[in-house]
C-alpha cells in the first residue's frame, strides 16, 4: 500500500495541486491590519456511535464484558457513546506590535477536546513574529508545527470533517507518557498518560519564509521545539524536536487567504527523543503530500509515518487500564480525499484513511481503515454545517501470532466490536 500511495502522489506532482501558506497566515500580519484584532470560533458538536457492549471477552478482561471499549465512547469524557458538547470554542487576538516588522498571535481554547482533557481553559497559541531578516522570519512562542497539512489547516475556514484522520490524530497529537513498569527494548511496554493532547503545537523558535516566482510560490520552515506538554513552557529534559517542511505552489490567479485556490506538493520530517523508563527513546514523525483546489473540485492525499516511540492507547481499551507503548516501534498510515462544491452553499466530500499501528510486532500490529462521507452546508459567510458519517473497521493482521486462547479471542472480539460513527458539527466565526 505503501508503493501504491507514493506513487499517487508522485502523479499529483505535476498537477496544479495546492495547499494554503499556513506558514504566512498563521504567522505574520499585514502592516496595514492594525495593533489588536479579537478573532475567534465556536463549534459546538453531536456525535453518536453505533456501537454495542462488548461481549465475549475471556479470562483477565472477562469483567469487562458489557463495558463499552474507548474507542466507542465520545472523547475526551470517554463516558457515553453519544454527546453533544462545544468540541472547540476559542477566542484569540492578533496585530501588529511594530507594522511590518513585529506581530504577534494569541489564541485559548475553553472546547472539550485532547486539548482541554485534563484542563477547562488552555492558551493554544501564543507567538511573536520578526520580520527583519530576508528570507529568515523568525517565530517565537507557542504555535503549530510545521507537520501535516491536516495538522496545520485552520479547523474553524478550511477544515472539511468533524475528526481528523487516524494517521493524523494517532501519529501527530501527542500526549506525554511515563513508565508504569519494565521497559522492553521490542514489543509494548506499560504506561500511563500524564498530559493532556498536544494539538499539533509546541514551545519553541521557528525561522521561516515564503518566495515567489510568477505564479510559484515556495516555502519553508525549521523548528526546534522542547517536546514537552504545552502547558509548560520549560523543557522536561535536554532533547530538543528538529521540524522541518518544505512546500511548493503553483497559484491560480491572484488566489489567497485559507482557501486558496493553487495546486501543492510538501514534505516534512521531524526528529526528537523522549524520556521514557530513566531511558531515551527516538520519537520520528514524517510525511509527504499533495493537493488541488481550483473551482469547485478538491483533493488531497497524505502519507505519514512514525518511528520509535508509538503509543498504541490503553489495553484492553477500557477506563484506568495500562497504557501500550511501543519504544522501538513503527506505524504509518494515510489518507485520500477530496470534495465537490456543487452549488455556491452545499459542498459534498469523501475520504478514506488507513493507519496501520505497531508494525515491528506482528501480535501487536492493528489496522484501523475509515471511510468518511460528508456534506457541508455554508448557510452565512461565516457559519457551516457540517454532516459526517464514519465506516470504521479495526483488522488484526495477524492472528495467528496471538497465543491461541484468550488473548486471540479477546483481540478479535474488541476489533469486531468498534461501530461506525455519526456527527453534526455547526461552525462560526469571527
Amino acid at each position: 500500500m505503501k508503493t501504491t500511495l507514493i506513487a499517487i502522489l508522485a502523479a499529483c506532482l505535476p498537477l496544479s495541486a495546492g495547499a494554503a501558506n499556513w506558514l504566512q497566515l498563521q504567522g505574520n500580519e499585514a502592516p496595514a491590519s492594525g495593533r489588536l484584532k479579537p478573532f475567534g470560533f465556536l463549534q459546538p458538536t453531536y456525535t453518536a456511535i453505533d456501537a454495542d457492549p462488548i461481549e465475549g471477552l475471556l479470562g483477565a478482561a472477562a469483567p469487562f464484558n458489557g463495558e463499552l471499549t474507548l474507542p466507542n465512547r465520545v472523547g475526551p469524557a470517554l463516558e457515553d457513546k453519544d454527546d453533544l458538547q462545544f468540541f472547540r470554542a476559542r477566542l484569540g487576538l492578533r496585530g501588529n506590535i511594530v507594522p511590518g516588522k513585529i506581530n504577534y498571535f494569541l489564541l485559548a481554547e475553553a472546547g472539550k477536546n485532547a486539548i482541554t482533557s485534563q484542563r477547562d481553559l488552555m492558551m493554544t497559541d501564543a507567538s511573536v513574529t520578526f520580520n527583519y531578516i530576508p528570507g529568515a522570519r523568525i517565530r517565537a512562542g507557542l504555535f503549530k508545527l510545521p507537520t501535516s497539512e491536516e495538522a496545520l489547516v485552520a479547523v474553524h475556514q478550511a477544515y472539511h470533517y468533524v475528526y481528523f484522520s487516524n494517521a493524523t490524530t494517532n501519529l501527530l497529537v501527542e500526549n506525554q507518557v511515563k513508565s508504569t513498569g519494565a521497559v522492553n527494548a521490542t514489543g509494548a511496554s506499560n504506561g500511563a498518560t500524564v498530559s493532556a493532547g498536544s494539538g499539533f503545537r509546541d514551545w519553541g523558535i521557528q525561522v521561516y519564509d515564503w518566495f515567489n516566482r510568477g505564479p510559484w510560490e515556495f516555502s519553508y520552515a525549521l523548528m526546534v521545539s522542547n517536546g514537552n506538554e504545552i502547558e509548560e513552557f520549560s523543557d522536561n529534559d535536554d532533547n530538543k524536536d528538529v521540524t522541518g517542511r518544505l512546500q511548493a505552489s503553483y497559484v491560480f490567479g491572484k488566489s489567497k487567504g485559507p482557501n486558496r485556490e493553487d495546486a501543492s506538493i510538501w514534505l516534512w520530517h521531524q526528529n526528537g527523543e523522549r524520556e521514557f523508563g530513566g531511558q531515551d527513546f527516538d520519537r520520528v514523525r514524517e510525511g509527504i503530500g499533495a493537493r488541488y483546489q481550483k473551482g469547485p473540485w478538491r483533493a488531497t492525499a497524505e502519507y505519514l509515518r512514525g518511528d520509535g516511540m508509538i503509543v498504541g492507547g490503553p489495553n484492553p481499551p477500557f477506563p484506568n487500564q495500562p497504557v501500550q507503548i511501543g519504544t522501538n516501534e513503527k506505524a504509518d498510515g494515510w489518507y485520500l480525499e477530496g470534495g465537490w462544491r456543487f452549488h455556491k452553499n452545499w459542498e459534498a466530500d469523501l475520504r478514506h484513511d488507513v493507519f496501520n499501528r505497531m508494525t515491528e510486532t506482528a501480535a501487536l500490529e492493528r489496522q484501523f481503515t475509515t471511510t468518511t462521507l460528508g456534506v457541508n452546508w455554508f448557510f452565512y459567510k461565516n457559519t457551516r454545517l457540517t454532516l459526517n458519517y464514519e465506516w470504521r473497521d479495526l483488522e488484526v493482521p495477524n492472528p495467528s501470532a496471538i497465543p491461541a486462547g484468550a488473548q486471540r479471542t479477546n483481540a478479535q472480539a474488541i476489533a469486531d466490536n468498534l461501530g461506525d460513527r455519526a456527527s453534526v458539527q455547526l461552525t462560526w466565526f469571527f
